[in-house]
């Protein structure tokens, strides 16, 4: 102010303060808060600020801190309609990012309509519409000719990655009509061409123990062929520069930030699909994404390590806890939003709680066995999730199939079968045949190179005629 500069000064939610806190929460909530803010104000305005931003805050707060500073304008983010201006983000008001915060009027919904535009664009591509003739130019002839005569081997393999309807001129001049996928070089490696012309061929081939998915509605499965999920991949496997950037994964941490999340999303006419995972994501988490995708508007993804289906002697305090790393692979991946709770906010009166589902067809047998914990456990944390999260559709991987049936089983006795889709994805494998887990990582290096021996034995023994469970056993055993 010294030096003639018109200073600004912002008060109450700052970005420092919403990154703290975990996200964008209500200041000056209480008489104290409320009366520090209105000094703020005042030693602003008599340092000097022409213009305050106040920001979400009541209404009354809002108000208050105007009649403090009467001769400076208070500009209002969240701040009631007792200010002297307001201000919103562009991105909010106008819907780029989905649902906005509680205090943002959407004059515009952008975010659906960028998708559309997005969406169109990825299936003309892969359809070989796009671009046509009219999206491209061709060399001269004479010029085209000379580019051949320079460079003839390059020429040969660029000219097989087109097709030619008619060969009434020279090869070098005809114009191409749509794109063929390239195949592997000696090398093993592929060319340079967005994976979004690639048809599924060109995706290396991984070992997998089945080519269905399992939905289960209404009491009954239903299977799905695995052709979305490998069309899945090839737009997620996509270079970054043919993607438009995906907007920011909303972090949501409270029972409250939850319910209002999903209360804004039914609100405005959009299915959500539900990932529940313990984090540490790797490849086969991120293809259930990559079909909830497919299965709902927007896919949100629970990140918590659940205590009550840990054992005394377990490794719930080693659990590997990669949020950070996580929650890029999530933003790339295109989720929504992320749950990501710490457990006091799960069990309030403490782990496993007062009240628990106890699946009892499966005690004493399977993994139920040595871990009686386990899947009563997981099961009273899927029907808290499904409460509080609402979803249409949960998606989980076969990998941990016992708990896929004991999932199915209360959705079922609980009677919400009918309310939530539930879809069980093929075991995600390592080329090898290993399925892949978080829990890999405990594999030393002698251990890792063994792993895949229980697929090979898996596989051939239940391949053989008259297989048997106990075969399979016995098989693995050896």
């Amino acid at each position: 102010t010294a030096a003639g500069i018109p200073i600004m000064a912002h008060i109450g939610l700052l970005p420092q303060s919403a990154a703290l806190q975990g996200g964008l929460r209500m200041q000056g909530t209480t008489a104290k808060a409320a009366a520090e803010l209105v000094r703020d104000a005042k030693e602003l305005a008599e340092a000097g600020a022409v213009s305050i931003v106040v920001e979400c805050v009541p209404l009354e707060v809002g108000a208050a801190v105007q009649a403090a500073v009467p001769d400076v304008p208070i500009i209002g983010i969240g701040a009631g309609g007792g200010v002297a201006g307001q201000v919103l983000v562009c991105d909010d008001l106008l819907g780029l990012h989905g649902s906005p915060p509680s205090f943002v009027k959407m004059y515009a919904d952008l975010a659906r309509t960028s998708s559309k535009a997005y969406r169109e664009y990825t299936e003309e591509v892969r359809s070989g519409a796009f671009p046509a003739q009219a999206h491209y130019r061709n060399m001269k002839a004479e010029e085209l000719g000379k580019f051949r005569d320079l460079m003839p081997d390059l020429w040969k393999n660029a000219m097989a990655s087109l097709v030619v309807e008619e060969m009434k001129q020279p090869c070098w001049e005809c114009k191409p009509t749509s794109v063929v996928a390239p195949s592997p070089s000696a090398s093993g490696s592929f060319p340079t061409v967005p994976l979004a012309q690639r048809s599924n061929g060109s995706v290396p081939k991984q070992v997998t123990t089945t080519s269905h998915f399992l939905e289960f509605v209404a009491g009954r499965f239903s299977t799905m062929p695995k052709a979305t999920l490998a069309q899945a991949r090839t737009i997620s496997h996509s270079p970054a520069s043919g993607k438009a950037e995906a907007p920011p994964v909303q972090m949501l941490h409270t029972l409250a930030d939850v319910r209002g999340w999903r209360k804004g999303m039914r609100k405005e006419g959009r299915t959500v699909a539900l990932v529940p995972t313990m984090g540490n994501l790797h490849e086969g988490h991120l293809e259930l994404i990559d079909e909830a995708k497919k299965r709902a508007d927007d896919v949100l993804v629970s990140i918590f390590v659940n205590p009550a289906q840990f054992g005394a002697h377990e490794d719930l305090d080693k659990y590997p806890r990669t949020m950070e790393r996580d929650i890029q692979l999530l933003q790339e991946r295109g989720a929504r939003a992320v749950f990501a709770p710490k457990p006091d906010e799960m069990y309030p009166t403490g782990s496993p709680g007062g009240t628990v589902v106890v699946p009892r067809f499966v005690q004493g047998r399977s993994e139920d066995a040595c871990r009686p914990h386990f899947f009563t456990g997981v099961a009273t944390v899927c029907l808290k999730l499904f409460n509080l999260c609402q979803p249409d559709v949960v998606i989980f991987g076969q990998k941990d199939a016992m708990q896929c049936i004991v999932i199915t089983r209360m959705l079922e006795d609980l009677l919400l079968d009918e309310t939530i889709k539930m879809l069980v994805a093929p075991t995600s494998r390592e080329t090898d045949g290993l399925a892949r887990s978080s829990r890999n990582m405990y594999l030393t290096a002698g251990m890792r190179s063994r792993a895949p021996a229980i697929y090979v034995a898996l596989s051939s023994t239940t391949a053989a005629p008259g297989a048997t469970a106990g075969g399979g056993r016995r098989a693995v055993m050896a």
